[in-house]
C-alpha cells in the first residue's frame, strides 16, 4: 500500500460521544490498567509550560501528557493550550479555563500513532475524553473499594467531570439516590433536575457539602477548587471517598481512611515559566511534595496485587490524582476503533503528515 492510501480519521467530539458508551469505555481503560500492571503499557509524566498573559490575574499554559499500550498498538499525545484565570466562588478559589479561542471556544487534542508503522492514525478534540477517563477511572476506583450494596451517592460539583462522575460511578453500584450540591444554587438545581431525567435516578440538590455527605455510602468530589470541599470528620464508616484532585481534598482524609489508594505515584507535574515569575504567575497550582509511593495505584487493585475493602466499616478513599497519558490510549484507541465501525469521522490522507527527510 502506497503512502498516499493511508488515512488519519478526523473526529469531533460528538462523534466521540456517540461512540463511546459506558461499557466500551469501562471496558477500555480497565483493559489499559491490566496492561500497565503487566508491563504492558508506558506512562510519560505531565509537563506543563507557563507564560504570562495580558489579561489581569490569568496565564497561558501549554500541557502534555503521553502514554502507549502495546496490545492495543498505539500512544497518545494529549496536548492542551489554555488561558487560565483564578476567581473566588464562595469560600473557594476557582481554576477556570477562558475560552478566548475563536467562538468561545478551548484548545485541546489527542493525537492518536500507531507503534508498528509510526504513522498518525487519528486526531480527536479531548474534551469529551477528557471528563470520561476521569470519571471511569473514579468508578473503576469505586468498583474495587466501594461496599457492594452502596446505594446512596453525594457528588459535589455540577460541571462536566461531576457529569461523567454520575454516569459512570452510579454504573458499577447499584445507586438509588444521589444528593448533589454545588456554590451556586440555580446551577446545583438545574444539574441535579438533568441527571435525574438522563439517568432515571432520584436526585436531591441540597444546601451544603455537609449535608450532602451526611448518610451517603460513597462520597464523590468533582470540583475545580484549590481549597478542600469534603472534610475528615464527615466521613463514617461504611462509606467510600473519591476525590479527582489533591487540591480539593483535605490532608486528614489520608490519615483518617482505613484504605487509600490513588491513581498514579507519578505525582506532581513538570513545571516550566519563565525565571523569577515563579510567585507571580496565577493560576500555577503546584501539588504538595509527598511520598506516594506508600499507597497502592488503581492498576494493583484491578488486578488483585492490592486489596480494596476488607470490611464493610472501613472508610476506602480512592485519591485520582493525576492524569496519566496511557488513559489517553485507552480512551483514545476506544473512541477510534467505534468511529471507524460506526462510520463517522472524515479522513484525510496520511501522507500530509509524513516526510522523506530524516529528523
Amino acid at each position: 500500500m502506497q503512502y498516499t492510501d493511508r488515512m488519519t480519521l478526523i473526529l469531533n467530539n460528538d462523534e466521540i460521544q456517540q461512540a463511546l458508551t459506558i461499557k466500551n469505555s469501562l471496558d477500555a481503560l480497565e483493559e489499559t490498567y491490566r496492561e500497565l500492571a503487566q508491563s504492558g503499557a508506558v506512562n510519560c509524566p505531565i509537563s506543563q509550560t507557563y507564560l504570562p498573559h495580558s489579561l489581569p490575574q490569568t496565564s497561558y499554559s501549554f500541557k502534555s501528557v503521553n502514554g502507549g499500550v502495546k496490545t492495543l498498538g498505539v500512544l497518545a499525545l494529549r496536548i492542551t493550550s489554555d488561558i487560565l484565570g483564578e476567581r473566588k466562588v464562595g469560600e473557594s478559589i476557582r481554576l477556570e479555563k477562558l475560552p478566548l479561542a475563536g467562538g468561545n471556544r478551548y484548545v485541546g487534542l489527542v493525537q492518536l500513532y500507531s507503534i508498528e508503522t509510526g504513522e498518525l492514525l487519528a486526531i480527536m478534540p479531548d474534551g469529551f475524553i477528557q471528563q470520561t477517563r476521569v470519571g471511569v477511572t473514579s468508578a473503576l476506583g469505586a468498583k474495587a473499594m466501594a461496599r457492594e450494596d452502596s446505594e446512596t451517592m453525594a457528588l459535589i460539583g455540577s460541571g462536566g467531570q461531576a457529569r461523567s462522575h454520575f454516569r459512570f460511578m452510579t454504573a458499577v453500584r447499584p445507586i438509588k439516590r444521589v444528593k448533589i450540591y454545588s456554590p451556586n444554587p440555580e446551577n446545583r438545581k438545574r444539574f441535579a433536575a438533568e441527571m435525574e431525567r438522563e439517568n432515571e435516578i432520584p436526585t436531591e440538590p441540597v444546601e451544603s457539602a455537609e449535608t450532602a455527605v451526611a448518610d451517603a455510602d460513597i462520597v464523590c468530589s468533582a470540583t475545580n477548587s484549590s481549597r478542600p470541599v469534603v472534610r475528615a470528620q464527615w466521613l463514617q464508616p461504611g462509606m467510600h471517598y473519591n476525590s479527582i484532585r489533591e487540591f480539593e481534598m483535605d490532608e486528614a482524609s489520608l490519615e483518617k481512611c482505613d484504605v487509600v489508594a490513588i491513581h498514579s505515584k507519578f505525582g506532581g507535574y513538570l513545571h516550566c515559566q519563565p525565571p523569577g515569575t515563579e510567585k507571580d504567575l496565577p493560576g500555577v497550582r503546584r501539588e504538595r511534595e509527598r511520598d506516594w509511593s506508600r499507597y497502592p495505584e488503581i492498576q494493583d487493585l484491578i488486578v488483585g496485587k492490592a486489596k480494596g475493602r476488607t470490611s464493610p466499616q472501613q472508610i476506602t478513599f480512592f485519591l485520582n490524582n493525576v492524569g496519566a497519558g496511557v488513559q489517553f490510549a485507552g480512551m483514545g484507541f476506544a473512541a477510534y476503533k467505534a468511529c471507524k465501525e460506526k462510520g463517522l469521522g472524515k479522513e484525510i490522507p496520511s501522507d500530509w503528515f509524513m516526510q522523506s527527510i530524516k529528523p
